[in-house]
């Protein structure tokens, strides 16, 4: 059996689409079983807008929708994204069936002036990394608003382009810091560049960061029984109560929001937030049996609203 998958052509996608395929192929070569995997390469919008912020034309589905299309159309028989790229609601006739096992969630702070002192662990506050008046690059409306809680007078600059554009940036003293994915740098052999790693339960992750998921047909039945071995099932309903969370709070990708979810001893526990361009900000938890993932997270964002989080929102479109 050959299988086309379709995926980005950066760097850090096609290591993501290499990984895909080999853990496929090497799991039924171990069943003495031929499966193939072609690799194919799709720029998408997204890839092609590197000078302005993808809120301003639609968010991180740019990412997706030249790939989907070439689900439906049969050119790929599957798609291998970022799931933090995938918008909430997937087009009808196509899901998302496989997650790998979930990488290092948090992001990372890549500082200008390196501290004496590597920092290990889970950091909770960057005071003195941070100080007034320093330039930070992201174009991330989440990172944005949990750095500008806790930090007074940091100045956000937009940062766009890979990986390698980006950490550039940083060393040629564009900013004093860039916020990235720790997941994506420890994929491509960068996290010596990673000065602190931020505690996902302060520092909120994106919905589904550190994640790679696998998108195919829902009619595509035997691509769903040879997809089968490659999912995390721990993984999978922690992101999916992510998911749900996001989905009911039904915001646009404007709004700076997070949310993110792990498993302990049969429960699933979701902290999530909301916030706005205009600084106000709620957070909540919730957790329960991990069986019932979606309506536990649904459930969180039922809390959220409950305590104001739609007119929160509603002023990141004034």
């Amino acid at each position: 059996m050959k299988i086309k998958l379709g995926t980005r052509g950066s760097r850090l996608a096609l290591y993501q689409a290499n990984l895909v395929k080999s853990r496929l192929e090497s799991h039924y070569e171990s069943l003495n079983e031929n499966i193939r995997v072609e690799i194919i390469t799709v720029k998408t919008t997204g890839d092609k807008i590197l000078n302005a912020s993808l809120s301003s034309f639609g968010g991180k589905g740019l990412f997706v929708k030249e790939i989907e299309e070439a689900l439906f159309s049969g050119d790929i028989d599957i798609a291998v994204h970022s799931l933090k790229d995938v918008p909430q609601v997937i087009p009808e006739g196509l899901e998302i069936g496989v997650t790998l096992k979930r990488d290092d969630p948090s992001d990372c702070i890549i500082l200008k002036e390196k501290p004496q002192s590597p920092l290990t662990g889970y950091i909770q506050d960057l005071t003195g990394f941070l100080k007034r008046g320093a330039i930070v690059g992201t174009s991330s409306l989440r990172r944005r608003s949990l750095l500008d809680r806790y930090y007074e007078g940091l100045i956000f600059e937009p940062l766009r382009g890979n990986i390698d554009t980006r950490l550039e940036k940083v060393k040629k003293g564009f900013f004093d810091a860039i916020v990235l994915s720790s997941s994506g740098l420890a994929r491509l052999n960068l996290q010596s560049y990673i000065d602190a790693y931020l505690d996902p339960s302060i520092y909120i992750p994106q919905c589904g960061q550190g994640v790679i998921a696998v998108e195919y047909r829902t009619d595509r039945d035997d691509i769903k029984e040879v997809m089968k071995p490659l999912n995390d099932e721990d993984t999978f309903k922690a992101v999916f109560a992510e998911r749900a969370c996001i989905r009911a709070l039904d915001c646009g990708c404007a709004s700076p929001v997070g949310a993110y979810a792990y498993i302990k001893d049969g429960e699933i526990y979701i902290k999530g937030f909301v916030s706005n361009t205009v600084g106000e900000y709620l957070e909540d938890e919730f957790k329960g049996n991990k069986e019932d993932y979606e309506n536990i997270g649904s459930g969180l964002a039922l809390m959220l609203i409950e305590k104001g989080a739609i007119g929160i929102l509603g002023k990141n479109n004034l």
